[in-house]
């Protein structure tokens, strides 16, 4: 299964969890390192954890077996528990990024329905990695990115 690339330089996906907003938000959010694939990191060693600080301005970070803390991105919207957006600064050598890493963006929304919510993700602006961006985009959007790791995510509801 592969993420919806409607446009060349976006990524979208959606799930839908039996969870109500406010929970889905939370769990997304500061319970990402219960969720988030161990394998997918920037750093060498293991990952050890993976968070997010949770306002405007906030880290998306990760820290290794070694100690050593990564920010691979920033918070843009902290609305719980409608919208979390965060810059993705990881470019395509997938290492860890330069403070003035220029970023992508990553939107979710959780909507509520009958039977839970909806969690729209939406990232776009990919091109914005420069030279190799395509390579990014093809990872966000493959099994192995957005849309293995919301299954992930409802795996954990």
């Amino acid at each position: 299964m592969t993420a919806n690339t409607d446009h060349k330089t976006v990524v979208r996906d959606s799930i839908d969890v039996a969870a109500t907003p406010e929970h889905a938000f939370e769990v997304f959010t500061r319970g990402i390192d219960r969720w988030w694939p161990r394998s997918h990191r920037v750093q060498p060693g293991e990952l050890r954890q993976v968070g997010v600080d949770p306002h405007v301005g906030g880290r998306m970070w990760e820290e290794n077996d070694a100690g050593e803390t990564c920010a691979w991105g920033r918070v843009l919207t902290w609305d719980p528990p409608h919208t979390f957006a965060f810059s993705w600064l990881v470019g395509p050598d997938w290492k860890p990024p330069a403070p003035d890493a220029a970023g992508s963006r990553v939107t979710v929304t959780f909507t509520p329905t009958d039977t839970g919510t909806r969690v729209d993700l939406v990232h776009d602006r990919l091109d914005a990695h420069g030279p190799g961006w395509e390579g990014v985009r093809d990872a966000v959007g493959g099994d192995g990115g957005w849309p293995g790791i919301l299954r992930r995510f409802a795996g954990v509801l």
